[in-house]
């Protein structure tokens, strides 16, 4: 007879006694709670910075920064356990683009004025972002939620299809910018879903136990594009490419290994970005080479102290539009609208209006550029129901058995929305529509041709059967 007591199953929602305490509260009540902690620490600074000496609230700025960033650095080691998400990314990006920047600004500025409501404008940012978590990313998808996911895998023959098409992407990428001396359209697009799909094939497909061989080869093919598709300009599109390696490589494993690493790296890549574009100590613009990473901050600064004013006209969502006809060549329609960055020049540089200078002013200022601040309010919900929908659509993709192009390129396209994140909270809708919207189209510009070589070479095979 077995007299061994019975045990109950466990399941992926169990814990090992003493680890973790079970929480009887509703969701809703301890994330609220949390919520209102973090408000509550906002309301503080705040009052510390309008009872300010200098008049501008110069420790306002600074406490208000520095919650800023901790709070979006919070919410990305936080929000889906071991995987990064969409609001993980997005958070990160508050961090830098709000809460450095605000930082920076101050203690560059010191006790003298800066001459843009600095303390203002953090403030809307830091009570408008922690409203927007608690409303909408505080109670997050469970899946992604759970400390440990399972494992994403690809089989070997995606796996290899996607190791293929990549490196010849990116081959062809290289190729194409080395004749014509520059990178033309979709080139650094190419350059970017070929090093991306390189990394999915390797890391999650059967080569990816030889961690060792893989990051070799990813290393290279990122120098690759790091040497001859980067041009100096644009150095976020060199951070969000080895973001997205990252967010791969999150799959692979149960433990945070990939975002220590990002919270660990983030301090030296941001001086060795900074440091592309340095002009140094003589220089009289970015002499450190900070400049296009805090200037969106202090341009929606400027953008708020003009609405209060009434000197800023609202677009009433037109730089929207621009943005959903970005990718139609300017050649076919040469009156197509500009983008945000190049609506708000002649408000924040008046000299340089009617050149190709474009500004920018974070995603905050886009909309209160169209709708002035009740489209802060508006963007609340829209931007927290967006974001989450791209996490929903990344654990829908992951769900899935990478075993076909097809599966596989929905994988790489939730990867892609994603990323691309900081360049919608950096300067907008249009930058990130250019940048992401290309990518997405050279991936279905792959899938097309693709499924035209498979239709080539199976229907020969079909008429030989037909005249037999």
């Amino acid at each position: 007879m077995d007299t061994a007591p019975h045990r109950q199953p466990t399941t992926h929602h169990d814990a090992p006694a003493g680890r973790h305490r079970v929480d009887s509260r509703p969701v809703i009540v301890r994330h609220g709670l949390t919520g209102l902690a973090w408000l509550t620490l906002g309301a503080a600074a705040y009052t510390v910075g309008s009872s300010d000496p200098d008049g501008w609230g110069y420790s306002g700025t600074i406490a208000l920064s520095a919650l800023s960033a901790v709070f979006g650095c919070w919410v990305f080691w936080r929000d889906g356990g071991n995987r990064i998400t969409a609001v993980g990314v997005y958070n990160l990006a508050f961090a830098l683009f709000v809460g450095f920047a605000g930082l920076y600004l101050a203690v560059k500025a010191g006790s003298d004025n800066p001459g843009a409501p600095l303390f203002a404008a953090q403030a809307v940012c830091y009570f408008s972002h922690v409203t927007m978590w608690m409303l909408f990313w505080g109670t997050t998808v469970a899946p992604a939620r759970r400390p440990h996911s399972p494992q994403v895998t690809v089989d070997g023959r995606t796996a290899g299809w996607a190791v293929t098409f990549g490196t010849a992407l990116l081959a062809v990428a290289v190729t194409v910018a080395l004749a014509a001396g520059h990178t033309t359209v979709l080139v650094m697009p190419a350059g970017f879903v070929g090093v991306l799909l390189l990394g999915v094939g390797l890391l999650l497909g059967p080569l990816g136990r030889r961690t060792l061989l893989c990051g070799a080869v990813l290393i290279a093919a990122f120098g690759i594009y790091f040497t001859y598709l980067f041009t100096g300009f644009g150095r976020i599109v060199i951070g969000t490419l080895a973001l997205a390696l990252l967010v791969v490589f999150a799959y692979r494993h149960t433990h945070r290994y990939a975002k220590t690493i990002i919270v660990g790296g983030a301090a030296p890549a941001l001086l060795f970005l900074a440091a592309l574009r340095a002009g140094g100590p003589g220089s009289t613009i970015d002499a450190d080479g900070f400049g296009s990473a805090v200037s969106p901050f202090s341009s929606f600064a400027h953008l708020w102290q003009l609405d209060i004013w009434g000197y800023l006209p609202h677009a009433a969502g037109s730089t929207f539009w621009a943005a959903a006809v970005a990718l139609v060549p300017r050649a076919m329609w040469p009156d197509k609208p500009v983008g945000f960055g190049s609506e708000i020049v002649p408000y924040l540089s008046p000299e340089l209006a009617g050149t190709e200078h474009s500004a920018a002013a974070l995603w905050h200022g886009e909309w209160l550029f169209n709708f002035g601040g009740w489209g802060l309010l508006v963007m609340i919900p829209v931007i927290g129901l967006a974001v989450r929908g791209i996490d929903r659509l990344l654990i829908r993709a992951a769900a899935r058995p990478l075993t076909t192009p097809a599966s596989l390129a929905g994988f790489v396209a939730a990867i892609l929305a994603m990323v691309g994140l900081f360049d919608l909270l950096w300067v907008g809708s249009f930058t990130y529509m250019t940048r992401t919207g290309s990518r997405l189209v050279v991936l279905v510009l792959l899938l097309v041709a693709v499924g035209w070589m498979h239709r080539r070479h199976v229907e020969p095979d079909d008429s030989r059967d037909v005249r037999a």
